[in-house]
Formats: structure tokens, C-alpha cells, sequence
């Protein structure tokens, strides 16, 4: 049965974050399983409020990495053809010189978001829209979290950013958990394909959704949403820092920077300097040796290697970056 109330909250989410109108044309992520699915008859039962409804057309890329690739083409073409509301459609095959053995989901996404851009620019579309929801956003934060990285990357996902200049990707049911998706449509989805990889637990996402995330869930129902509301926390946190930082750089380049802070706090003002700067790979271990030389009293002088060309140089109680040579 249809959840009305959370249909009202969806479409006040889409209108209060402006990420889809009526004048915009969105291309649909189509993969052919439950979550894709839901979002096209969401987007094509013409349920959106008239100034929401946008113009909607889909994309499905066939990988050729399972045996069961050529029944979920026909599965697609099935769907597209049943679905008389959508501007365009596009099947697109990917062909590999050579099948993938390691990082498989990484070049496979790369490739199916650059077919996706392709295919917008060629149509006029200026949006593209995946299923990503809730579930899936527990699931990213904690593979963030194991990773290790920088707690920026913690924020997990947006429910819209810019793919290229002129194209948007947006995700509409970000805030909502995978087990409500059915109650969005006005009657219940028949049939889908179920992609048989993600139950292979060798790929690092499928043991934190099938195993550690299910795990978690014994401890408290609600684990998924407090690690959601964990990540909203962070970005909320990370938006309000946003307004120091052009201070903290103008101290960095001006000798005056407090170098005396915790150090998570200046590796967090170093890496948004540096990211500034176009350098997005720096190691914790080298922003942790900055420190340790800006903090050296013994010494006015001294280089940090970053690697790609780049590196720090201390002049005094300035901190610059500068090219090798």
C-alpha cells in the first residue's frame, strides 16, 4: 500500500533542496533492479506536483561481467518499451579489451557515469538521478570509515552535486531506508532483476551490507539511520568550518598560524589548503611531518615531499607550496 505521508515528505525533500523542477530533463541510472525501478515509476506515474514533474529519460549499461547480463538486457528493454512517458532511453555495452580482475566496481562505475554524462549532453538533459537511499548511505560512511581517510569523506553522500559543468547528479531517496522504497509507487513491484554479485562477499561493500551492517542492526534497529545522522552531523559540522578557513589560510601563508592546535584540527585547515590548490591525495603521515617541522623550534628552514611534483617548504614561520625544481 502507498505511504502517502512519506510521499508528502519526498516531494517536500525534492522541493525544499531544489533537486529536480519542471523545466529540467534527468536521466535515470537505470540498472533494472528493485531500487532503479522504483525511482523510474516514481519519476513516470505522474504523481509529482505539475511544477516538480520534470522531463524524464533512462539509461541502462550492460557490464558484460555476469552470465546473467543478456536476460537483464531483455528484462531493460522490456521496462523501457512498457514506459510510453519517457523522452528517451538509451542501452549502452560496455565492451572490456580485457575482463577486470581487480577493481572491478570502481571501473565499472566509472564507466557506466561516463556513458550516463554521454548520453545527457546528447539529449539536452542536465540531470542524472540514481537510487542511492538510506541503507546504502549506512553502508558508504562505514566503508569510509574503514578505510581510513580524512573525516571530510566521512559526510557520506549528497543528495546532489555537480558531475560536470552544465549536469547535476542528484539522489532523491537519500533519507529513505530501502525497506520503505515499495511504499512509494502506487502498486507494488512484480518483478526485477536481482543482481546475483551482490551477494559476493569478496568485494569489501557487499561483507558491509550483507554481514557487518546486519550485524550492527542486532545491536540496535536503528543503526543505519544513527550512522546517517552521524554523517548530516559532520557535514553540518564541516559547513560551519568552511567559514574559518580563508582565515586560517591567510595565517598559513602569513607565518601567524597557530601551530600550537590539536593536530587534527590543522591537518583538517592543511588539507582544505591543499585542496584549494588542486592537491587531493596528500597522506595524514605527510601533513603529520608539516607539523612536526613547523613545530621544530631548532630549525627555520625544512622541505616535505608530496609526491606528484609538489612539496611544503618552511621559510621561517611560513608554510608554502611549491613545485620540485
Amino acid at each position: 500500500m502507498q505511504n502517502h505521508k512519506l510521499n508528502r515528505q519526498l516531494i517536500e525533500t525534492v522541493r525544499s533542496k531544489q533537486l529536480f523542477k519542471a523545466s529540467d530533463h534527468i536521466v535515470v541510472a537505470f540498472s533494472g533492479g528493485h531500487d532503479s525501478l522504483t525511482l523510474l515509476q516514481w519519476l513516470t506515474q505522474q504523481n509529482l506536483p505539475q511544477e516538480l514533474q520534470p522531463q524524464v529519460s533512462a539509461l541502462y549499461v550492460n557490464h558484460h561481467l555476469r552470465s546473467d547480463a543478456p536476460a537483464e538486457a531483455r528484462f531493460v528493454s522490456e521496462v523501457f518499451n512498457a514506459t510510453p512517458q519517457l523522452v528517451a532511453t538509451r542501452m549502452v555495452d560496455l565492451d572490456w579489451v580485457e575482463t577486470p580482475t581487480s577493481a572491478i566496481e570502481e571501473q565499472a562505475r566509472e564507466r557506466r557515469y561516463a556513458a550516463l554524462v554521454d548520453f545527457a549532453k546528447d539529449i539536452g538533459a542536465n540531470k542524472i538521478v540514481t537510487a542511492h537511499h538510506a541503507t546504502d548511505q549506512a553502508e558508504t560512511v562505514l566503508y569510509k570509515l574503514v578505510r581510513g581517510g580524512h573525516v571530510q569523506q566521512l559526510q557520506g553522500m549528497q543528495f546532489k552535486g555537480p558531475l560536470t559543468e552544465k549536469i547535476e547528479l542528484v539522489r532523491p531517496f537519500l533519507g529513505i531506508a530501502k525497506g520503505s522504497l515499495d511504499t512509494l509507487l502506487d502498486k507494488p513491484l512484480q518483478h526485477w532483476i536481482t543482481d546475483s554479485s551482490n551477494q559476493d562477499n569478496q568485494f569489501a561493500r557487499n561483507r558491509i551490507r550483507n554481514r557487518v551492517l546486519p550485524e550492527l542492526e542486532l545491536i540496535n534497529q536503528q543503526a543505519a539511520t544513527h550512522i546517517n545522522e552521524s554523517a548530516e552531523q559532520l557535514a553540518g559540522m564541516s559547513y560551519l568550518l568552511q567559514a574559518t578557513l580563508p582565515q586560517q589560510f591567510a595565517a598559513l601563508e602569513m607565518g601567524t598560524f597557530d601551530w600550537t592546535m590539536p593536530n587534527t584540527a590543522i591537518i583538517y585547515v592543511l588539507q582544505a589548503w591543499l585542496n584549494q590548490q588542486g592537491l587531493y591525495q596528500v597522506k595524514n603521515r605527510q601533513l603529520q611531518q608539516a607539523i612536526q617541522l613547523m613545530r621544530n623550534e631548532s630549525v627555520a628552514q625544512g622541505k616535505i615531499t608530496l609526491g606528484k611534483g609538489w612539496q611544503l617548504v618552511r621559510e621561517q614561520a611560513m608554510l608554502r607550496l611549491e613545485r620540485l625544481g
